[in-house]
């Protein structure tokens, strides 16, 4: 007679998911959006529930890499800023970005809402990577970039500051020097 495992079977496992944590981006609001996307059962923090209004994006985005927090934007302009890329680069920040930058919260809200299961496999599936995903106003999604890398080095002066006040937390020199 074999006496019964305590461990769980890996059947068990894997119907648990994995609960993500997700920041919405000060671009995004800080309520209608939000307020949707928790009635829909997905876990948010606000970036007003964490930072001032002039806070810069490389500390929010290497911050959120760092808290296991998936950053959601409708700023694409960042994949084109060094200190942006670079702060991604260091917390290995997972970054969803909508694909259109002029539709209302109501309307992302339901393309990220359709779209949740193809991101959240995706996360799943790269818990080890940081990537940059996009989503489709259908509700699409794809990823656009795994594992980037700062490839530009001009940027707004604070963004600049904002970076190097990453490297002094990281512990890392900075990547570029200053222009």
């Amino acid at each position: 007679m074999s006496v019964p495992s305590k461990k769980r079977s890996s059947i068990s496992l894997s119907k648990e998911q994995r609960k993500f944590r997700y920041f919405v981006d000060r671009n995004l609001g800080s309520i209608y959006l939000p307020k949707q996307l928790r009635d829909a059962g997905i876990d948010i923090v606000v970036h007003d529930d964490l930072y001032v209004q002039t806070e810069r994006d490389p500390w929010i985005f290497y911050e959120c890499g760092i808290k296991d927090l998936i950053v959601i934007t409708s700023d694409t302009l960042f994949m084109k800023s060094f200190p942006h890329m670079a702060a991604i680069a260091l917390a290995k920040t997972r970054v969803i970005a909508f694909s259109n930058n002029n539709y209302k919260g109501e309307v992302r809200g339901a393309a990220f809402i359709k779209a949740k299961r193809l991101i959240e496999r995706a996360l799943a599936v790269n818990k080890e990577r940081y990537f940059i995903g996009v989503v489709g106003m259908h509700g699409t999604f794809r990823i656009c970039s795994e594992s980037p890398m700062p490839s530009r080095k001009t940027c707004d002066a604070k963004d600049w500051e904002s970076y190097e006040r990453v490297c002094k937390t990281a512990g890392v020199l900075p990547l570029a020097p200053k222009h």
